[in-house]
C-alpha cells in the first residue's frame, strides 16, 4: 500500500483558512471538516481500493465467534 502524502504547513494553513471561512463560529465543525479535507489531500493519489484498505486498517479485527 502507498503512504499518505505529507502535507506542508502552507497547505495546512490553506485548509484551515477554508475551514474557518465555512464554519466561522463552530470549532467542532472546523475540526471535523479539517480532518476530512486533510485526508482528502493526503490520499488524493490513492485508488479507491487503497483508500478502503487505508481506512479499514483502523478497524479492529474480530476474533472468534
Amino acid at each position: 500500500m502507498s503512504s499518505p502524502r505529507v502535507i506542508s504547513e502552507e497547505e495546512r494553513d490553506s485548509l484551515w483558512a477554508e475551514v474557518r471561512k465555512e464554519f466561522p463560529d463552530d470549532r467542532m465543525m472546523q475540526e471535523v471538516h479539517f480532518v476530512r479535507l486533510l485526508h482528502r489531500a493526503q490520499l488524493e493519489h490513492f485508488s479507491r481500493e487503497e483508500r478502503i484498505e487505508f481506512y479499514n486498517r483502523l478497524i479492529p479485527k474480530r476474533t472468534g465467534r
